[in-house]
């Protein structure tokens, strides 16, 4: 079994949504794990990833567009479109530029596919409604179990050692932005489980293609000069 058989019978979640879902806990109120700007790069990266893996964009290392625009869903051919007409900029620029608004649009995808529900709240006397977020009661799988399936998981790799299958480099993605961003030191995992999917995310990271490759190296440098210290 894959992470993505887990939710078989509903819309596939993305590399982006597997992040914000993962980056956030709580039950009637969502909350993030970390520092909201790791949130933010960690989607950003998230939305880049997906349209590495539909090969919509080329890392060469700028970021160009190189397919045909037939994304699956608004969000991504929103990002496609806004790479179409500044193309020449570096992943940082990109992760930067994206990170501005990525987790509320992020957070928008997964209200429209029933994965996230809003929930009014009071702002108190001094402002008006205001707007929180919560789990829908939808089957999603947890972080944990997510986790725990994918570092326990048999491998899939062909005879060089590469991974080549598009969702489990999709799964490996998301796992190894999660590490980047100091998510998976906040999600409860057993010990062994923990040490088998540090080990795992280790050698994922050098059997992956060259460009998310680059991304995951992106994400790492910039959480490095930032002042964020993700909690531990």
């Amino acid at each position: 079994m894959t992470v993505s058989e887990l939710d078989a019978t509903r819309i596939p979640l993305r590399v982006a949504d597997r992040f914000f879902l993962a980056a956030h806990t709580g039950g009637q109120r969502i909350t993030p794990r970390v520092d909201s700007a790791l949130v933010s790069l960690g989607c950003a990266a998230g939305l880049l990833a997906e349209l590495i893996l539909e090969e919509e964009i080329a890392v060469t290392p700028s970021v160009r567009p190189s397919g045909r625009g037939r994304c699956p869903d608004f969000l991504s051919w929103a990002v496609l479109r806004e790479i179409r007409e500044e193309p020449g900029h570096d992943l940082r620029t990109w992760l930067d530029y994206l990170g501005q608004a990525a987790t509320e649009k992020v957070r928008a995808r997964l209200v429209i596919i029933d994965v996230l529900r809003e929930v009014p709240v009071s702002a108190g006397w001094r402002g008006g409604a205001a707007s929180a977020w919560r789990f829908a009661d939808a089957g999603v799988a947890s972080p944990e179990s997510v986790l725990e399936l994918l570092f326990t998981s048999a491998e899939t790799a062909t005879g060089n050692g590469m991974i080549t299958v598009p969702e489990r480099i999709a799964e490996i993605t998301f796992a190894l932005l999660a590490r980047e961003t100091g998510v998976i030191r906040n999600v409860r995992l057993a010990k062994n489980v923990a040490r088998q999917g540090d080990f795992r995310m280790k050698s994922w990271q050098k059997r992956i293609p060259g460009p998310l490759r680059n991304l995951i190296a992106e994400v790492a440098a910039a959480r490095g000069q930032s002042a964020i210290t993700p909690r531990h």
